[in-house]
């Protein structure tokens, strides 16, 4: 029997884009849906007191159905809390702290043994229009959120001239060159879902790959290396070495996706990582007349793009 898994959307920017402010939006404009938000710091949700209908060790229960707790105990257990404690929810929402690097949080998501009740559906960045550029230059913490996530949204588009925003797309394209940028103001997006993402689903990730594939992607010090070959990679060799690469590289990769042809498989394989964890599953079969080969993608700060083909070379079944 299959359960179906509950998304989780990140909501991420850094101090004052405006989070908080798109989440209400984003509550208030979804009453199907049954949230459970996390922050990292309940002193920033604005919980009316009329709402609460019940408290259970910290965590709240609204009269809208939503509940509401912190972050202030390690992720892990107060998942198994929300799980375990009969909350009634069918979409998790985590709004990192504005200094919060995301991947930090994907990580709980990712890897052996993670998805057994929920799934990552998707990172979404508020980037604040008239501050966002000065920010990218300055704080290491603002330009891991953009690179990271699967949605941008241009907040306060209001307070800069259209010739200023054409500018900060073009910028934030540069930084981010799979996401989508939505422009807007007071984080208000009509008509846009960003709670059906699937960033990490394996069908559109394959998808993804297969039709954006882009050589190399390189602005400051933030790279994404491409590599695509048809040889067929030794399952235990790449398994072995992509471990080590990403245990000894710390936080430089920040994700790596791809379609792997490995051997003695008959079909595609999808990889994918945040930090150290990463997860292989198969894909589809390899369609009549389609090239079987391997393409991946590693996104992450100052790698160097000749060690990891070298590794990947090694790991070509000769």
């Amino acid at each position: 029997m299959n359960v179906e898994k509950i998304p989780v959307t990140i909501i991420t920017g850094f101090l004052g884009a405006g989070k908080t402010t798109f989440l209400n939006n984003l509550i208030t404009g979804n009453p199907d849906k049954r949230f459970a938000i996390i922050e990292n710091e309940l002193g920033d949700i604005a919980i009316d007191k009329e709402l609460v209908v019940n408290v259970d060790d910290g965590i709240f229960e609204l009269a809208n159905g939503c509940i509401c707790c912190s972050l202030n105990v390690e992720l892990g257990n107060l998942l198994q809390r929300l799980v375990s404690g009969n909350y009634q929810f069918d979409h998790l929402i985590i709004e990192t702290s504005g200094i919060a690097e995301p991947d930090g949080i994907a990580t709980a998501f990712i890897g052996k043994g993670k998805g057994k009740t929920f799934r990552l559906d998707g990172t979404v960045c508020l980037a604040d229009a008239d501050a966002i550029e000065k920010n990218l230059d300055e704080r290491g913490e603002a330009l891991k959120q953009i690179t990271f996530a699967d949605v941008i949204l241009l907040n306060k588009i209001d307070l800069v001239s259209q010739e200023q925003q054409k500018q900060l797309n073009s910028l934030l394209k540069k930084y981010n060159p799979d996401a989508e940028i939505i422009s807007c103001s007071y984080g208000d997006v009509p008509n846009k879902v960003l709670l059906d993402i699937h960033a990490y689903d394996t069908v559109r990730l394959e998808e993804r790959l297969l039709h954006n594939h882009q050589p190399h992607h390189h602005y400051n010090e933030i790279v994404a290396h491409s590599f695509q070959f048809s040889q067929p990679l030794d399952p235990d060799k790449f398994e072995h070495w992509i471990k080590m690469l990403l245990f000894l590289s710390g936080y430089q990769i920040y994700r790596v996706k791809g379609i792997l042809n490995l051997n003695g498989k008959k079909g595609k394989y999808i990889f994918q990582s945040v930090r150290s964890q990463m997860i292989l599953e198969p894909g589809s079969t390899w369609k009549p007349g389609e090239p079987q080969e391997t393409k991946i993608v590693f996104i992450g700060h100052n790698i160097k793009k000749e060690i990891i083909e070298k590794g990947l070379m090694g790991c070509v079944d000769l």
